[in-house]
């Protein structure tokens, strides 16, 4: 119900003629094709014909001007999409709604999937967009990202709005507390704990992205990954959880597991929370509670027989305690929010009481009131005696919360630093190919 003008003309239901209308949406997944090419792509649904034949050189013309306004006029048209980098395929998105002479843009989220080098040349598109005259609804739970590009902010919080200012006249803390109706004081609750003796021991591990590979992490010890997109962070913790062949050493409490196996992973207490949740963390047409206990029936069967009841009534009560907004537990996972579809994935590994919890990315695309009760989660899981060993998109976060870090690249460990230590010039000129870190944070050639 409602209304929604656009030149003082009410719009139509239809989303080709509010598309023809000039008005367009880039949405937090991609959604081209991989397999058909970036011209077909940037022109999908709307090929230039004539006589009901394709208009080659016009369609060619067309993309060409769109992919130059988003500064990748150098590339083949003829490539299949999938063969582009994720930053690119989100430009790409772009450029087919500026072909068809859109006038309105909406992104939301559109850098959640994007490595932080990606982050702010696509920002910079963004800008130049507005700057021609573009009106942009730009949606973000990256405050930074907001305070650069918007001339004005508009705070949503459970589907009413509840604020709207001028950029200028915002704070951060101001900002958040409008989000969540109370004070953050810190995003990232770190805080003191007992670190005592070593669980993870990593030794000369290689696998698919990575080589030679040595870590370890110590009881109620957050350990950080950092490094630039394809460093080797998410194949390092897919190799530790058995979930690629890998050759090395991996030890837990002194007793080895066999790597290249998720099965003994999780009877080791070694669980992952993958990066991509929708795709490898849950299966998406299943009910919320039976992704909780996906892998681990045994709380809720008796005797080979799944107990119904039982699996509602726990998940009921495993959804309350994390904090996930749903109808019911019996609804697909798929219809929760972002936010709230991590916390299932949270909740899974959580409730087994890991030895080892591997976090890739946690709060990828996530709102700050559900990072810091995700990042809540993971302390608690550290106090009561887990190894974390934790990656993100966002340097920052990994820093903020973690107790020590590795630096990565090339599938290589590059540096070690406690957080003492930690300067971030430094962490990322080494990310980039400079001089190896002692973990006393010294630099050595």
């Amino acid at each position: 119900s409602g209304s929604v003008f656009f030149d003082g003309e009410a719009l139509p239901g239809s989303p080709r003629e509010v598309i023809d209308r000039g008005i367009s949406v880039i949405y937090q997944e991609l959604t081209d094709i991989p397999d058909m090419s970036l011209l077909e792509n940037l022109l999908l649904g709307d090929l230039s014909t004539r006589v009901g034949v394709k208009h080659a050189s016009a369609n060619r013309a067309r993309a060409r001007a769109g992919l130059a306004r988003v500064g990748m006029g150098h590339l083949d048209l003829a490539a299949p999409i999938r063969t582009l980098s994720i930053a690119q395929r989100q430009l790409a998105e772009i450029a087919r709604c500026l072909v068809r002479d859109a006038r309105v843009l909406i992104l939301d989220e559109p850098t959640s999937s994007l490595p932080e080098q990606d982050v702010a040349t696509l920002l910079q598109v963004v800008e130049t967009l507005r700057d021609e005259g573009i009106a942009i609804l730009y949606v973000s739970h990256h405050l930074d990202e907001l305070f650069r590009v918007a001339d004005k902010l508009v705070v949503l919080r459970d589907g009413a709005k509840v604020a709207e200012k001028p950029t200028t006249e915002w704070t951060e803390p101001g900002l958040v507390r409008a989000m969540l109706a109370k004070d953050l004081d810190e995003a990232y609750p770190w805080r003191a704990r007992e670190i005592r003796s070593t669980v993870l021991d990593v030794t000369n591990l290689t696998a698919s992205g990575i080589t030679d590979v040595s870590v370890n992490g110590r009881s109620g010890e957050i350990v950080g990954l950092v490094g630039l997109a394809g460093a080797g962070r998410t194949e390092l913790m897919k190799a530790i959880a058995g979930a690629s062949p890998a050759s090395g050493e991996v030890r837990i409490d002194g007793r080895r597991m066999r790597a290249g196996s998720v099965l003994r992973a999780q009877r080791a207490r070694v669980l992952l929370a993958p990066e991509d949740r929708k795709r490898d963390g849950l299966v998406l047409t299943a009910s919320v509670e039976s992704n909780i206990f996906l892998g681990n029936l045994k709380p809720v069967s008796r005797a080979g027989v799944l107990r119904k009841r039982l699996m509602t009534r726990l998940a009921t009560d495993i959804t309350r305690r994390y904090r996930v907004r749903l109808g019911a537990v019996r609804q697909a996972v798929g219809e929760l929010s972002g936010g709230n579809q991590q916390k299932v994935v949270v909740a899974r590994i959580s409730e087994r009481a890991p030895r080892v919890a591997l976090f890739d990315d946690p709060t990828r695309g996530v709102d700050v009131g559900a990072k810091a009760g995700i990042y809540e989660e993971i302390f608690s899981l550290a106090e009561s005696g887990a190894t974390i060993l934790l990656c993100s998109s966002d340097t920052d976060e990994v820093l903020a919360v973690s107790d020590r870090a590795y630096v990565m690249a090339g599938g290589r460990i590059v540096g070690e630093i406690a957080r003492e230590n930690f300067d971030r010039e430094t962490i990322l000129h080494l990310s980039s190919g400079g001089p190896v870190v002692k973990q006393n944070g010294t630099p050595t050639t």
